[in-house]
């Protein structure tokens, strides 16, 4: 299949299954329009994306991606009735326009049907290969009364489909478009804050599970908006990592979080080690290691006052190149520590290679230890196993003296929760820590 098959497939009314007649993006979303003009009954625009076609073409190049997607057009056209039109409207994405619908449900019986027949197994160059349809629905007059309305709204439905991970096909709701809109705005305000440096740390203490003596801190990146004042990361994080930015994002905090550790020492006051949480995003960008190298130097703190904070996500799609990336910042002797542990899927035959220096137990399980044996137990298990390792152990979300107490009692040596602190600006948290 060509580019040229980047058109429009329309079934005409009087055509046989198979049949149609080219024609261009325009006539599309005007056999839509026409229909709309003529016609008060439902009718819907179908966006359907075959997935792994990215991964198909790196793997067996244009021909075999051509041949695949020749395959999956006659697949589509073999489910269309009379008078549905077929468009190919990028590499791997089709848009199916469905005038004949006696109830709006139809669609989503069609996009069930879509998904089932593509993904049937497909022979490509000697190979069984299996595709994945992601198909999102408009249907109108809800969801739109133009064609491109319709097809706008069912690219935005495809999108959430695209990003759920599991869902084959999604009807289009406002909350899609206006979390779609709300992302657009989101980047374009975080892209500039960028520009404007526009953030500042917060330092949540960490304390001696013991006597509650400050030990380290953990540094917290705010967004100070120009409108909505300081923005926590839970709202703009998930953007920020969907987008690519949290790479200079996670640069900003490491090198303020590296530049507040050396302003201490230069002010002749006792640093404290000092915790950043690393992304995915920072450790596939693969010049992590550089980046530390560059803040060391420029900074001349002593590497041991910085600890990165990873989490298991970060590990198991590219554990050679994670490896060697933390390697490399251990033998520099920065800190290394297993944030949220407990809630990936850590394997110990990777865990043991890890130059990590400390676990930390989420939240999740010291808030309900309390309550539940069983988590109890498997926070036993986990400081048992961190120090048969030699490693220390950091429990997060510490809210009550009775957890506390528990914490104590299993030999975990340091905590971080409201019981003790909230993340605090660098002011407060210095005299918190007397700094």
């Amino acid at each position: 299949m060509t580019d040229a098959c980047l058109t429009v497939v329309a079934r005409p009314d009087s055509a046989p299954p198979g049949a149609g007649a080219l024609q261009d993006i325009s006539a599309f979303t005007r056999r839509i329009d026409d229909h709309l003009a003529g016609h008060s009954g439902p009718c819907a625009v179908l966006v359907i994306e075959i997935s792994r076609m990215a991964e198909l073409y790196k793997l067996l190049g244009q021909q075999a991606l051509d041949a695949s997607m020749a395959v999956m057009a006659e697949r589509v056209l073999g489910l269309c009735g009379s008078g549905d039109a077929v468009c190919r409207i990028a590499r791997a994405q089709f848009a199916l326009f469905l005038p004949n619908l006696s109830h709006a449900s139809k669609a989503l019986f069609t996009a069930s049907a879509l998904a089932a027949r593509i993904g049937e197994p497909i022979l490509v160059e000697g190979r069984l290969l299996y595709m994945v349809a992601k198909i999102g629905v408009a249907v109108s007059p809800d969801d739109g009364t133009t064609g491109h309305a319709l097809l706008r709204n069912a690219a935005i439905a495809q999108g959430e489909v695209a990003k759920s991970g599991s869902a084959h096909y999604l009807h289009y709701t406002e909350q899609m478009r206006e979390r779609l809109r709300h992302q657009l705005i989101t980047e374009t305000e975080l892209r500039q804050a960028i520009l404007d440096e526009a953030f500042v740390l917060h330092y949540q203490p960490k304390v001696s599970i013991t006597d509650g003596t400050p030990i380290g801190g953990e540094a917290l990146i705010r967004w100070r908006h120009p409108t909505r004042g300081l923005v926590y990361p839970m709202e703009f994080i998930p953007i920020a990592e969907e987008t690519g930015l949290m790479v200079p994002i996670g640069e900003w905090a490491l090198r303020a979080a590296c530049r507040q550790i050396q302003s201490w020492i230069e002010a002749g006051r006792q640093p404290l080690q000092i915790a950043v949480n690393v992304s995915e995003r920072q450790f596939r960008w693969g010049h992590l290691p550089a980046l530390i190298d560059v803040l060391l130097r420029e900074t001349g703190i002593p590497p041991h006052l910085l600890q990165l904070e990873i989490t298991e996500s970060v590990l198991p799609e590219d554990l050679e190149g994670a490896l060697r990336q933390m390697a490399w910042i251990a033998d520099c002797g920065v800190a290394l520590a297993l944030d949220d542990f407990g809630t990936g899927y850590s394997s110990l035959s990777y865990l043991r290679e890890l130059p990590l220096d400390c676990l930390k137990v989420d939240r999740k399980f010291v808030q309900d230890m309390e309550q539940d044996i069983g988590t109890r137990h498997i926070v036993q298990a986990i400081v048992a196993m961190a120090k048969a390792m030699g490693l220390k152990v950091v429990a997060e979300g510490v809210e009550t003296e009775a957890e506390r107490s528990l914490l104590r009692a299993m030999g975990v040596e340091e905590g971080q929760g409201y019981l003790f602190a909230r993340p605090l600006p660098v002011k407060e948290f210095e005299l918190f820590c007397g700094v």
